[in-house]
């Protein structure tokens, strides 16, 4: 019996066909081409620094609509012993800080894991006048002006002991600041002999006293003894809210934040100038860019080198009774 082939059939086929085929494909597809999963995560910002100028980047270029995720403005703090605080108690979900803050309460059991590393120790380092000191050894019997609670200057003290056999507070006279910008201040005032600090407030100090000079980068200080780089500030999360995400989810948040500090690299006239903001003259920003000092990249800790490094200057400080115990890897998001 002969069989009638039509045109409608023949395309009716070939759509079916084509249908089966691309649903193969999709089901056979990298993951990466399916949508992912959406979620919300909520940031808490201290107030009144690069983090702030950061953070706001990261809510306006809106960067994380990429990756499928919204990324809220939450609580907004003037006090870091808060933000700290609040961190600790577990009602932070994700934001910016000292890596050794977060490593030290996640080994008193605090919820909070590391994502990745932001910048190195060379966005901290000594200032002095222009007829100041000019090196470390001039630094001996002299006053240097410092916020002592600092993460800058409890890891600048071990360094200073371990690579240079010189004691903060022994060897070399320490005013206690109560934050970044009055360390510049007692210098200014004449009150100290050099200033030990991080962006913006050395390039703040820059700026206010002619012929100054940053005469020891700390993260540079450190390189040359180590061979590594200094870990300085991080992304950290609320372990609790890592667990309610996609398992993908801190790899995206890596990449949105991987992407705004791109965009800042690439745009330091337009990053420079929200610092009207918080009342500092994008002048200042922008001399802390050029210096190489204020630089933010996003070194993940799906990263082994990137962990390496952080492990490493833990344990240099566990031995110099910084942390009570020897950091292990979890306290890595990765």
């Amino acid at each position: 019996m002969a069989t009638t082939i039509s045109r409608r059939r023949i395309l009716q086929q070939a759509g079916s066909a084509g249908l089966a085929a691309g649903a193969a494909a999709i089901v056979g597809a990298p993951a990466v081409l399916r949508a992912a999963t959406p979620f919300t995560v909520t940031t808490s910002t201290l107030l009144g620094g690069w983090g702030e100028l950061a953070n706001d980047v990261f809510v306006e270029r809106a960067y994380f609509k990429k990756y499928d995720f919204v990324f809220k403005q939450d609580q907004l703090y003037n006090v870091l012993a808060t933000y700290y605080g609040d961190f600790a108690k577990g009602t932070v979900e994700i934001g910016i800080g000292g890596w050794d803050f977060f490593a030290k309460i996640y080994q008193k059991g605090a919820p909070v894991r590391i994502v990745g590393i932001v910048s190195t120790g060379s966005m901290a380092g000594f200032l002095a006048a222009a007829n100041g000191p000019a090196s470390l050894a001039d630094l001996k019997g002299k006053l240097v002006a410092a916020m002592q609670v600092s993460s800058t200057y409890q890891m600048t003290k071990v360094w200073l002991k371990e690579f240079g056999g010189l004691e903060l507070e022994k060897d070399i006279k320490v005013q206690n600041a109560p934050n970044p910008n009055a360390t510049v201040a007692l210098l200014a005032a004449d009150r100290a002999d050099a200033a030990l600090s991080w962006e913006h407030s050395l390039s703040l100090g820059l700026h206010k006293l002619p012929g100054s000079k940053v005469f020891l980068d700390v993260g540079d200080y450190y390189q040359q003894h180590t061979k590594r780089t200094m870990p300085y500030f991080c992304v950290a999360m609320n372990a609790n809210t890592i667990k309610k995400l996609p398992k993908d989810a801190v790899q995206r948040i890596v990449k949105a934040y991987d992407d705004s500090f791109k965009w800042i690299a690439a745009n330091p006239d337009a990053y420079a100038a929200k610092a009207t903001k918080i009342k500092v003259d994008p002048a200042v920003i922008k001399t802390a860019m050029a210096s190489g000092r204020l630089k933010l990249e996003m070194q993940s800790m799906a990263d082994a080198k990137s962990r390496e490094d952080v492990l490493y200057c833990a344990d240099l400080l566990h031995k110099a009774g910084f942390f009570p115990k020897k950091l292990d890897d979890g306290v890595f998001a990765a």
